[in-house]
């Protein structure tokens, strides 16, 4: 029989509106991602915070050195000129749609993300090159959600990518985007 614990609301309401990561909640409170995701939904529950609290845009106050992007324009976006399909490594029925590229990051339509998240994405690519899905490791660092029509819009930096993967989506975005340049210099994203 699994013991439980209780953690204070307001403690772990405190800490989220402070902006920790999940990876830093669940370390505080030693609660796996699910047991994460349980809280939230409890704390969604019982109208103690909303969706959009814990879903949506929050500054860091840390005070270090990160460069958080608000404005994605800062760096050259690469429009796609076709749909490409990606999912969430951890739960592959979760699924959603690249919109654009940026020489560290991707925006997504489709995937529920939260600010600092780390997921393992998948890039669907084995129709344009009959090749394996393109993974990487990527953080979210902006959100957006539609509550009327339960979309969700998320941009992620590029933290992990094998070199092979980084090969294959160099090759990815020359094919499919809007703009002829190369999208990537050698020494990015290694």
């Amino acid at each position: 029989m699994r013991s439980r614990r209780i953690i204070e609301a307001r403690e772990i309401v405190r800490d989220v509106r402070d902006g920790m990561s999940d990876a830093e909640l669940m370390k505080k409170y030693n609660l796996s991602s699910k047991g994460l995701q349980s809280a939230f939904q409890k704390l969604v529950d019982n109208r103690i915070m909303t969706v959009q609290e814990l879903y949506g845009q929050r500054e860091s106050e840390s005070g270090d050195d990160t460069m958080i992007i608000y404005d994605m324009r800062q760096l050259p976006r690469y429009l796609l000129t076709v749909v490409v399909p990606v999912y969430d490594d951890a739960r592959p029925q979760q699924q959603g749609m690249l919109r654009d590229i940026t020489e560290k990051g991707i925006g997504i339509t489709g995937i529920q993300a939260r600010i600092g998240e780390i997921k393992t994405l998948a890039i669907v690519c084995g129709e344009y090159f009959g090749g394996n899905d393109i993974r990487l490791e990527a953080e979210c660092r902006w959100v957006e959600h539609d509550p009327s029509g339960d979309s969700w819009q998320a941009g992620f930096q590029i933290i992990k990518i094998s070199k092979e993967n980084l090969v294959q989506l160099r090759r990815l975005v020359g094919t499919l985007t809007l703009d002829t340049r190369s999208a990537f210099s050698d020494e990015d994203l290694e």
